[in-house]
């Protein structure tokens, strides 16, 4: 138990958070340190730039709903959070890969002035769940969720395998980097490809933005994608930590270019092609920027 805390406040002086606010990142983890010491649930409002939406917070025995503590410090974080607003028309479609508990998600549906409808996937029903009451908190309705496994395969089931208990993630790759192999807890559940969802399950009329953090699953679900990419030209948010050069040849062939934010701008990618990168078509769906 003392090991798994050092290791845990290791990882938080590293954040990004705790670099950039070290103060509200210390307050807000000795709340959430204290509610789950109390078995406290509690709500409280995100106050982003150009997004304010209600979020909840529960006193979980393991971690695995949103990993960094279910997403408290996200907003501290997230660079995303704060250029967002720029590349949306009016109206748009989402889709959000790997979900969690729908903190990305709730941005996207409560960004000022603009209205936004999406499909959030996850495969942890705990976290749909909590994500529903976030919804229904929020009184939105304008989500379809399912609780699957999104890969480049179609039609069967799949195995995700918890690949860390200290940050508590799940992947279809059962060998990533950071895997533990001591680990042995898994879930099987329905998979499906991207394509599939958008052309058969769902027949979506539009796909403006899609954002993807699965654990180093991205080449897979992008492979079986492609249909999708050509017709909508879609804007991609993806955490990127394996297979990097061959998901930017993907994506370069179908006419896309990368970027990483920063300081609330937007800066191409020449190299160091890693960790979250927003991917632009050059005949964009969205706004031109």
């Amino acid at each position: 138990m003392i090991f798994n805390f050092l290791e845990k406040l290791k990882f938080l002086v590293k954040t990004e958070s705790f670099q950039q606010r070290p103060i509200k990142t210390i307050y807000r983890c000795i709340m959430l340190v204290v509610y789950h010491i109390l078995k406290i649930e509690t709500k409280y409002q995100i106050n982003i730039k150009f997004s304010k939406f209600f979020y909840s917070l529960k006193p979980y025995k393991k971690s695995g709903l949103g990993g960094r503590g279910q997403f408290v410090l996200r907003d501290l974080y997230e660079p995303f959070l704060n250029f967002g607003h720029c590349i949306f028309n009016k109206k748009f479609y989402f889709i959000d890969i790997g979900c969690s508990r729908g903190f990305f998600s709730m941005y996207l549906l409560k960004l000022k002035n603009l209205k936004a409808e999406g499909l959030c996937i996850d495969p942890l029903n705990k976290s749909l769940d909590d994500f529903k009451e976030i919804l229904k908190l929020n009184k939105i309705k304008r989500v379809k969720i399912l609780n699957a496994v999104i890969s480049d395969q179609k039609n069967k089931r799949r195995d995700i395998y918890r690949v860390s208990d200290l940050y508590g993630y799940y992947s279809i790759i059962k060998n990533v980097s950071y895997a533990d192999k001591k680990i042995k807890e898994k879930l099987t559940l329905n998979s499906y490809t991207l394509d599939q969802l958008v052309f058969e399950k769902y027949k979506l009329k539009k796909v403006d933005f899609i954002k993807i953090d699965t654990e180093g699953a991205e080449y897979e679900i992008l492979t079986k994608s492609v249909k999708t990419m050509k017709k909508f030209r879609p804007a991609i948010y993806c955490e990127i930590t394996r297979k990097k050069d061959k998901i930017r040849s993907l994506l370069a062939k179908h006419g896309y270019e990368f970027f990483t934010i920063s300081n609330e701008e937007k800066h191409k990618v020449e190299k160091n092609f890693n960790g979250n990168i927003l991917a632009l078509h050059k005949k964009p769906s969205i706004k031109k920027m």
